[in-house]
């Protein structure tokens, strides 16, 4: 903890830096700290995003200019505070990657972000009067949302944002008030429009046509863990009896039984370093049903996630076909590969991804372990 402070205070960066312990795993060490240092620390990819953006669908003239917005946060416990704290993640065409800040109005580039988040920890760790500003509100975050995402700027965007917490924060101090829209039974009815008038600066419905709104391609939401399917199967697969398998790529399906609020689900590719489930034995099992069978007691359950993916407030260009609506989909559907992990994928897609670990690995200034 104090390491870190000492860092952030000198302006230098530190994310994902870990210590050398004595271990058999020398080897694998280096090689992390290698990525470190040449990829993961300056959000560096494989080749340019924009030519990811058009092998998912989306036309050329506009992924070469498409920028991706990704909402973050992450809330936890110190003591008897709560930390609660959000940032938005763009990811450019170019691969270069910046950062807004609740408090801020300009974007700065991720390594400077990493700098001034751990300064803003630091304070709030030595100020209580201070530490308000990373204990949101659930009024702050619609606030925060909603600033993002109705100033998105010149270029073509795509807005990725999780319905967890940012639909309802539960608590009386925040009056459950963060963006209600993203509630399944509100996301039908509203999906062309943007209503927040409940946030203060805004308090309005924006519709489609809206000015500020003419380069925004898209929002889209994200669900994850026990609100998802675990599995995928088709009619002709169910009555054949069919053994279970893993996905041994990254693999997308779609539900096209809403047709006005297409739902796409996003499978990470099976692990390198994970043990094959699709053999004889452990096919069918359950892990609670075979507590003395070392099979079934490693089956991984928790690594091949399932990603729900709605767009919704699409922009007309992108309403006129079913195609149209799954490239902007497949974007951050072929953004969960990361340069730094090929040997699988990561639970979200990379802005995201970037964003929601630059809060977790700057909370150890805040004397919170994760």
């Amino acid at each position: 903890m104090y390491v870190f402070t000492a860092y952030a205070l000198r302006a230098f960066f530190t994310q994902l830096l870990t210590f050398q312990t004595c271990s058999k795993k020398t080897t694998g060490r280096v090689l992390n700290a290698v990525l470190d240092v040449s990829l993961r620390q300056i959000g560096a990819l494989y080749g340019l995003p924009s030519e990811v953006y058009e092998r998912a669908g989306i036309p050329q003239e506009i992924a070469q200019n498409l920028d991706v917005i990704a909402l973050c946060r992450r809330k936890c416990h110190l003591g008897q505070d709560n930390i609660h704290y959000a940032l938005a993640v763009r990811l450019r065409a170019t691969g270069a990657v910046d950062v807004l800040f609740p408090e801020s109005h300009d974007w700065i580039s991720y390594p400077r972000a990493g700098i001034e988040l751990g300064q803003i920890f630091s304070r709030a760790r030595r100020d209580r009067n201070y530490l308000k500003t990373v204990q949101l509100k659930g009024i702050d975050l619609a606030k925060f949302a909603a600033d993002v995402i109705t100033q998105v700027g010149e270029h073509p965007t795509l807005v990725l944002i999780e319905a967890d917490v940012w639909r309802n924060e539960r608590g009386e101090e925040n009056g459950g008030q963060v963006w209600f829209q993203l509630k399944n039974e509100n996301l039908l009815a509203k999906r062309d429009v943007l209503d927040f008038q409940h946030v203060p600066g805004h308090a309005c419905i924006y519709t489609r046509n809206h000015s500020h709104l003419k380069n925004l391609l898209g929002i889209i939401r994200f669900r994850s863990g026990d609100e998802t399917n675990q599995y995928i199967t088709n009619r002709q697969a169910w009555h054949e009896n069919s053994p279970a398998r893993d996905l041994i790529r990254l693999s997308g399906f779609y539900d096209n039984s809403i047709p006005d609020l297409l739902h796409y689900f996003s499978v990470g590719k099976l692990p390198e370093t994970q043990k094959a489930q699709d053999t004889p034995t452990v096919r069918e099992l359950y892990m609670l049903d075979s507590q003395n069978d070392e099979y079934g007691a490693n089956i991984a359950f928790k690594h091949q996630q399932m990603l729900e993916i709605v767009p919704f407030f699409v922009h007309p260009d992108f309403q006129k076909t079913e195609e149209s609506l799954k490239s902007l989909c497949r974007v951050p559907h072929y953004l969960r590969y990361s340069p730094a992990w090929s040997m699988g994928n990561i639970l979200f897609p990379y802005p995201m991804h970037l964003g929601k670990h630059l809060i977790e690995d700057h909370l150890c200034i805040l004397g919170v372990e994760v």
